[in-house]
């Protein structure tokens, strides 16, 4: 026994004296960033890569800022190195500013890979960078001209010695992966490195492609008009929740839209219940507890221009609200599929017309129900995957809706233009 508590003492004193050591090594580095004229916040708030929307940035709903660098290169360009986290990735980013905001735009060479979720085109990389360089974008010409014999050379001088180097470019900062954050000197040369090649691409003759200035709030990738809430109790009045149990919630809340379609708000509904339980306590004797049990659903709603008759469509393995086999369309293959109900037979036939059935069998949807102004979908899951799926969907359902049926209902005309339908050969 006695034995025992000394190797317990041992441990405590070794594992106190490591963190003392660890806590006076941290103490020293964030002096040595401070001897640089630069800033070090522990827990920087969401602002820090708020304005940041490409990858690692800009997807998913956890997404976690850490320790943080600010400062000044020596030619005076601002510059910001963070730990950051999301679900998809971890690790440190630095990045320094450009003097325009433009397109997206991803170079990487050596032993690195794209990075996840990037979705632009791959483009012919400069001769001047040599083999194993990789350049993506949205806008071929607007890679051609940024990728000119000067920015090549500096990205070639930056990326000597190193395994690899990964460039982004995302609005106004020219943001890299793994900066060398360890040795203060190391990252000091870095920045200057990564300088000149913003100073590189500022000289480059790039006005015509110059960004419009995004909303100050956290959005995500390639979904510029989504953005985050995080929490809005208030949505729990009118949203079609479970209402049991007891101590109500929202989390994750987005709000936003996809071009012309309609707006959205999606969110995870967390909500608890208690039930009573028997059991048997070590004496034999039967007692009750109270176990309190904790559960989630993901809500989807999309807003619609005017009130609608309801409409539920869901596939047939789902059981959907109301009873029977459904509404008994024209095309087999449509009802071994689905199930559709309505109150109102006429608006169901019209609006599940056989294009739309087409469509429906072509692009199965999460089950989902047309109520007053809502179309209210059950996706399975919160998630931007799943947001994007449903958006893109219910535009195209809502754009087969036909003029007549927009009309009845009182709007002039359809409010979403209708999809081009290629010719059946």
């Amino acid at each position: 026994m006695k034995l025992f508590v000394v190797v317990v003492i041992v441990l405590f004193a070794a594992g106190l004296t490591w963190g003392i050591v660890a806590l006076v090594r941290r103490q020293r580095y964030i002096d040595s960033l401070r001897e640089r004229g630069w800033s070090f916040v522990n827990s920087p708030t969401f602002d820090a890569v708020a304005r940041l929307n490409n990858p690692p940035f800009g997807l998913g709903f956890v997404r976690k800022p850490d320790d943080q660098i600010t400062g000044l290169t020596a030619a005076g360009r601002p510059f910001q190195v963070i730990e950051y986290s999301s679900s998809h990735w971890s690790g440190w980013v630095g990045m320094v500013t450009l003097s325009r905001r433009l397109p997206e735009l991803w170079i990487t060479g050596g032993d690195t890979r794209p990075r996840y979720g990037v979705l632009a085109h791959a483009v012919p990389a400069p001769p001047q960078l040599g083999p194993g360089w990789q350049v993506g974008a949205l806008e071929p010409d607007f890679a051609a001209e940024l990728m000119n014999p000067q920015v090549s050379s500096q990205l070639s001088a930056m990326a000597a010695g190193q395994p690899g180097l990964n460039v982004g470019i995302d609005s106004d900062q020219l943001v890299v992966l793994n900066p060398p954050r360890e040795k203060p000197e190391l990252l000091a040369a870095w920045l200057e490195q990564l300088g000149a090649i913003a100073t590189a691409i500022d000289a480059a003759p790039l006005d015509r492609w110059i960004q419009p200035e995004p909303q100050p709030r956290l959005t995500f990738y390639h979904h510029p008009d989504w953005y985050w809430i995080g929490v809005d109790d208030s949505l729990l009045e009118f949203t079609p929740v479970n209402r049991g149990g007891h101590t109500h919630s929202t989390s994750e809340v987005i709000r936003g839209r996809d071009g012309d379609g309609p707006p959205f708000v999606a969110f995870t509904h967390h909500w608890k219940t208690a039930r009573t339980e028997s059991y048997t306590d070590s004496e034999g004797r039967t007692q009750t507890r109270t176990v309190t049990e904790n559960h989630s659903e993901p809500i989807l709603g999309f807003q619609l221009p005017i009130r609608m008759p309801r409409l539920e469509v869901g596939r047939k393995a789902y059981r959907i609200g109301l009873s029977g086999g459904g509404i008994s369309f024209e095309s087999e293959a449509f009802n071994r599929q689905f199930a559709v109900h309505s109150p109102d037979l006429k608006f169901a036939y019209d609006v599940i017309h056989p294009r739309q059935m087409q469509y429906l069998m072509a692009n199965p949807p999460a089950s989902f129900t047309i109520e007053e102004e809502w179309a209210w979908f059950s996706p399975g899951e919160h998630s931007q995957p799943a947001i994007a799926v449903c958006s893109e969907f219910v535009r195209g359902f809502l754009a087969r809706v036909p003029r007549f049926v927009w009309r009845n209902l009182g709007l002039p005309d359809s409010p979403y233009p209708a999809p081009e339908i290629s010719p059946v050969s």
